[in-house]
């Protein structure tokens, strides 16, 4: 069964006709979301808010967020007024199950924990789309800045960072879990709630 936001067709050149100061994992997530007008849509890690005025200005989705940095709460709260911005932590996402139709994960210093990926998929209605925003540096320049820093240990810059979460999404459920980049240093992992989640909450 294909459901409203798998019908849906890639738009990779969907509205960055005006200046933007989305970074460039942003647009990226922007790009292969299929979030559409009147979705409702979570920002895990909502920075200063650019992403979500985006989505609620450009594509008319009803915006939350949530950041474990209070500053960048009230600095999202002023921005976005009508938007619902909480103070949490990726691992225990104040919401409802079966909420939003698309969550937005950044991970720019660290990877995701299972804990982080269950909350995700906990609060995503059955058929809507998990987005992991991922930084990740080629081996070659892992390398060039091992040569000059031995003491360099960034989780993100591990080997095979983007296979070891996009097999967390799968062991946890995610279907349809692929990868597509955005430029040599930033990507987006992609999976599904499946519908079969929704049968078996309620069975129980």
């Amino acid at each position: 069964m294909i459901t409203k936001v798998q019908s849906k067709r890639y738009a990779p050149d969907a509205a960055f006709t005006q200046p933007q100061r989305l970074t460039t994992m942003e647009k990226g997530m922007i790009r292969w979301s299929m979030a559409e007008r009147g979705d409702k849509v979570l920002d895990v890690q909502v920075g200063n808010g650019t992403m979500l005025e985006y989505l609620h200005r450009n594509m008319e989705c009803e915006i939350c967020g949530m950041s474990a940095d209070m500053e960048q709460v009230r600095h999202s709260r002023s921005r976005l007024q009508s938007a619902d911005i909480m103070y949490a932590t990726r691992d225990d996402i104040p919401w409802k199950q079966n909420t939003f139709d698309c969550v937005f994960l950044k991970l720019v210093s660290s990877p995701a924990t299972e804990q982080a990926i269950t909350e995700a998929l906990r609060v995503l209605k059955p058929g809507g789309q998990l987005l992991m925003g991922l930084k990740t540096v080629p081996a070659p320049i892992r390398q060039l800045i091992g040569l000059g820093h031995s003491d360099v240990e960034n989780d993100m810059m591990k080997p095979r960072i983007r296979e070891k979460m996009m097999q967390l999404m799968d062991n946890l459920g995610c279907t349809q879990v692929t990868w597509e980049s955005t430029d040599l240093f930033n990507g987006v992992c992609i999976g599904w709630k499946p519908l079969e989640t929704f049968a078996e909450s309620e069975a129980q």
